[in-house]
């Protein structure tokens, strides 16, 4: 007996959902009877012959996912479940899969009714608003999206950060994936093991770490053995495949499993990190064709980056977890060795836009080597891209590299102190125990921390510090993070604040009486060009009549109490001759329009804006400038 589309359905949300619901809530979900869902399920045990969906009087249905597991039932796509979720669908089609979409087909393919749907349009309506030229369509039966594609990327991106929220670095989260082993107490053993032979890892990099721990185990007790050719007698002398060992055979005496020593050789080289290819060599066979793995996923993260605009380029544990994992699949595929990935179904749920990078990583990497590439090992990528989506966000850190001898018992106390005392600024990323200047290039740290005399022409900020990290230390560190900031901050200033300055909204010579004549004026320039909605002009002016926008150097910053511009932008005026504004005279005037997804820029324009007025050299410069392009040009040279 072969089942019906709905009854396919009934089995795929229930996957999805892995928790009980009643006969009522399906039957609202799928527009039918309750009598039909019972029906339904009735149907479908007896067609696999095992009680597939388990019956409760008090708590409805729930899918018994033991005998799921063993059942060839193929799951084509997670069902949207919620408005959030069903949202967040139909922009990723809009976005990745077609250029529109027919509302028709989708009521059918998310199963819920044309009001659920036009509920829907109308947040998604709403969720696209702040997006400069970005808007949802509705024509007849069908939606699209319209508006720039830079628009389009920056939409994604902010919905990507909503998604993931560190949640890839979340310990507790990534154990409770694992049914037939703490992953905790296994990180334990690990933490314990990394202890006794005085090995650092960062905090950043050991969920990844983990995920691989986890998988290795998972692997090991449903017997399902890996074998690498990348184990060799060097790699065995190597601090971290002694490691390695003695972490298996004490998790071993913990949850009886065999210890496999290929696990441990892969374990190693993961241990070793960028250091893994000393001993494998970056080169890989595919089908009698030699490709270089480094270069295969250099590509792979341009490709990433040109296609999403989210640049991964420079992340070292990216790059080599991802070499890891290539040379593990292509080891996997050549004896035919099918792994399952315990996180496919929580990725492909909760984290669909991350997941739809896994795709495009599995995809690119398909049509450069002719590999097969399933859904789990694109979930593995995913895996490895939303954790470094996850760094990236969550660190705006500095990345410091530390030097100090490997040999000394202080050399990791010291290490832990920077740490402990600095964790909220910056990140310790590596540690050697001599300068190597191509491996310093490869991390790209912001700062080298030194307990040696060290001269080098890197130009990396580097500060000598002692093994004790006494109060000088300390404030040699401050000063060298604050130096950092400047530094940030003024690459910020030029790289976003300055292209806020719009030449048809920069006026010299301007001769004006009163401070209402000139933001009306500005004002309206800027409604004629769609800049402003409407009230954006009495907004500013009931703002300067409540307390007078003008300072004591000569320059006012009119703005809005709470109207939000359309787009983003400064308008700027030099006055032919100073005008009484308030308390003082002001000859320079910046209009302040900033939609609220950029009020975070005002902070970059208020920290140059303080360090440049104070200076009356360089206020006078910017009076002297003739059209916007020479203005720039003065704030660049001056931030």
């Amino acid at each position: 007996m072969a089942l019906n589309k709905r009854q396919e359905k009934i089995i795929a949300m229930m996957n999805d959902m892995n928790e009980w619901i009643t006969g009522k809530e399906l039957s609202k979900l799928l527009n039918v009877s309750d009598r039909t869902i019972r029906s339904d399920v009735d149907v479908i045990n007896r067609t696999y012959e095992n009680e597939l969906i388990e019956s409760n009087l008090r708590y409805g249905y729930h899918l018994n996912q033991s005998i799921f597991r063993t059942l060839d039932i193929k799951i084509e796509d997670t069902i949207p479940q919620t408005p959030q979720e069903r949202c967040v669908y139909i922009i990723q089609e809009l976005l990745f899969q077609r250029n529109e979409l027919n509302i028709i087909d989708l009521q059918n393919k998310v199963y819920v009714s044309g009001y659920s749907i036009d509920n829907d349009i109308k947040r998604i309506k709403k969720m696209v608003e702040p997006y400069d030229d970005l808007k949802l369509v509705r024509s007849k039966s069908f939606i699209h999206l319209e508006g720039s594609e830079e628009s389009k990327r920056k939409l994604y991106k902010d919905m990507l950060a909503e998604e993931t929220k560190g949640n890839f670095l979340n310990m507790n989260k990534l154990a409770s994936l694992y049914k037939d082993f703490d992953l905790l107490e296994v990180k334990q053993i690990l933490d314990d093991t990394l202890q006794k032979y005085d090995f650092h890892i960062r905090e950043m990099a050991m969920p990844l770490l983990m995920m691989h721990v986890g998988i290795a185990i998972e692997r090991i007790i449903h017997r399902n053995f890996i074998v690498t050719d990348r184990k060799n007698p060097e790699l065995a002398k190597s601090v971290e495949y002694i490691i390695a060992e003695e972490f298996f055979h004490k998790v071993a005496g913990k949850i009886r499993i065999e210890v496999v020593e290929d696990e441990i050789a892969l374990l190693a080289l993961l241990l070793l990190g960028k250091r893994s290819s000393d001993y494998t060599g970056d080169n890989i066979k595919i089908e009698n064709r030699d490709y270089n793995v480094k270069k295969l996923v250099e590509d792979l993260l341009a490709d990433i980056y040109t296609m999403f605009d989210i640049d991964f380029r420079n992340d070292t544990d990216l790059k080599v977890g991802l070499q890891m994992h290539l040379q593990s699949l292509i080891e996997r595929q050549s004896r035919n060795v099918e792994v399952d990935n315990v996180y496919l179904e929580e990725i492909k749920k909760k984290y669909p836009l991350v997941f739809e990078m896994g795709v495009r990583a599995g995809n690119f990497l398909s049509e450069q080597t002719n590999l097969e590439i399933n859904e789990n090992e694109i979930g593995f990528f995913a895996l490895h891209l939303g954790s470094a989506y996850d760094r990236s966000s969550a660190s705006g850190k500095y990345k410091v590299l530390m030097i100090y001898p490997d040999d000394q018992a202080l050399s990791k106390l010291c290490a832990q102190k920077v740490e402990t005392r600095f964790s909220e600024r910056m990140e310790i990323i590596d540690h050697m125990s001599f300068f190597e200047e191509a491996q310093v290039e490869a991390l790209q740290p912001d700062m080298i921390l030194t307990t040696l005399p060290l001269m080098h022409s890197l130009g990396i900020p580097t500060i000598q510090i002692s093994l004790f990290v006494n109060f000088e230390d300390e404030s040699r560190i401050f000063h060298a993070l604050n130096q950092l900031d400047k530094v940030k901050s003024k690459k910020e200033f030029k790289e976003r604040i300055v292209h806020l300055i719009k030449p048809q909204f920069f006026y010299t010579d301007l001769n004006v009486s009163t401070p209402e004549e000139l933001i009306s004026y500005m004002c309206e320039q800027l409604d004629n060009e769609g800049y402003t909605p409407v009230g954006f002009k009495d907004s500013v002016l009931q703002r300067e009549s409540m307390s007078s926008t003008s300072f004591t150097y000569g320059f006012a910053l009119p703005h809005t109490f709470n109207v939000a511009a359309n787009y983003s932008c400064l308008s700027v005026a030099i006055l032919k001759n100073p005008i009484k504004w308030g308390d003082f005279d002001v000859q320079l005037v910046i209009l302040l329009a900033i939609r609220n997804e950029d009020r975070k820029l005002l902070r970059v324009f208020f920290d140059w804006l303080s360090s440049i007025v104070i200076n009356s050299s360089k206020f006078a410069s910017l009076l002297e400038a003739k059209n916007q392009k020479e203005f720039i040009m003065q704030i660049q040279e001056e931030s």
